[in-house]
């Protein structure tokens, strides 16, 4: 059985009250999308801007996942589109994308978009037309909290990331002092809740915190404050740029704490764009990253198929892409060709102890919990050592 954080418990009160209106009122035109021949898929990303390192390589592993279906012949007799729109990254352009996907693509679904503070935008306004918002890439506790019949998660939460990560550093490092640098959104703010939960539930000093907007490149305040407070632990709520740019700071002041990041930040970029300036990095995670030479065959002709389709190769964000609409295909699948998004919803409901090919955790839902992972046991912790993230094993509070 799932064990929920602090902020699951938190958030039960509110779930009850909103679950009957919610899986009631929502589903009404749910059936958008649906033709004879082919359903109509929609996703948002931020395909330009720094976080098109992320947003194409999902890209991708979504269309790869959709082409694949396709070519056995769709599903229940329908092929598969899939529409993207570029977000940047930007709540502006995220609402544009949004309103042209829901209103005159009419889009089935909303699938794999990306980012924090994007869906915080596009996700109310799906679920209020009856349509779903599956498996955002953002492991934020808003997708899959309050209880919303149509929407659903597939990540584990960035705040129970964070609390397994100060868990561990806690018992195993004798670290005492915490300080959080992290992006001022909901994104940033489900790292810090993390890192605060787990402080105070072990006895641990006011967490120290600041911030920084989206888009900065300058540090030196933040990176200052947590050297003369005496911060040991610091958690990262931060991407890749940012990543990069905090430790270098640190760096360059003499200042040698711990530094762990969340999935977010744990991607090979945070290695091969930092020339070294990330060793030592600590990373979150919930799916390995697939280096080539130490992957299974199954992984190994997967990286070799995504190579021969885009011409790159495959990284931990193409997987999250991938399997994001893998899963959706396969409840789709079970939904039969009597589709809607009642049916949807229910067949993702049915799915038990599913397991992907790449070793992450296995995906469980139910008509009570919309969140694939274990929220509180399906975290796993690595390092930078080298030109690589190194594997030290899973954690769990």
């Amino acid at each position: 059985m799932k064990r929920r954080s602090f902020l699951h418990l938190s958030l039960t009160a509110a779930a009850t009250v909103v679950a009957a209106f919610a899986g009631s009122m929502s589903i009404a035109s749910a059936d958008q999308g649906i033709y004879d021949d082919k359903i109509v898929l929609g996703s948002h990303q931020p395909l330009s801007g720094p976080v098109a390192l992320w947003g194409v390589p999902v890209t991708n592993g979504m269309r790869m996942a959709v082409d694949e279906a396709n070519e056995k012949g769709g599903v229940n007799g329908r092929m598969i589109e899939l529409i993207v729109e570029d977000s940047a990254y930007q709540q502006n352009k995220a609402a544009q994308a949004g309103d042209k996907l829901l209103k005159k693509d009419k889009v089935f679904a909303l699938v794999g978009a990306l980012g924090t503070p994007t869906n915080m935008v596009t996700m109310p306004r799906a679920l209020k037309m009856g349509v779903m918002n599956i498996f955002p890439v953002t492991a934020a506790n808003e997708m899959y909290e309050p209880y919303h019949k149509l929407k659903f998660g597939g990540f584990t939460p960035y705040s129970d990331q964070m609390q397994a990560a100060v868990k561990y550093f806690v018992e195993n490092k004798g670290i005492k002092k915490i300080g959080v640098l992290y992006q001022d959104d909901d994104f940033g703010k489900n790292v810090l809740h993390g890192c605060e939960n787990q402080a105070k539930d072990m006895g641990l000093p006011e967490v120290i915190k600041t911030n920084f907007k989206r888009g900065s490149k300058d540090f030196s305040s933040q990176i200052a404050q947590l050297k003369s407070e005496g911060v040991e632990l610091v958690c990262l709520g931060t991407i890749i740029g940012e990543t990069i740019g905090s430790m270098a700071t640190a760096k360059k002041i003499g200042y040698d704490p711990i530094f762990v990041v969340s999935s977010a930040g744990y991607v090979p970029e945070n290695i091969s764009l930092a020339k070294g300036l990330t060793e030592g990095l600590y990373g979150t995670s919930q799916t390995p990253i697939p280096y080539y030479d130490e992957a299974t065959p199954e992984v190994k002709a997967w990286m070799d198929d995504y190579k021969k389709r885009f011409g790159d190769d495959a990284v931990l964000q193409s997987i999250a892409g991938y399997d994001a609409m893998n899963v959706f295909i396969m409840a789709l699948e079970k939904a039969g060709p009597d589709l809607t998004a009642e049916k949807a919803a229910e067949a993702i409901e049915s799915i038990k102890d599913y397991q992907s090919i790449f070793g992450g955790a296995p995906y469980s839902f139910s008509a009570e919990d919309h969140l694939g992972p274990d929220a509180r046991n399906s975290a796993r912790l690595s390092q930078v050592v080298g030109d690589r993230w190194k594997l030290i094993g899973p954690i769990s509070y």
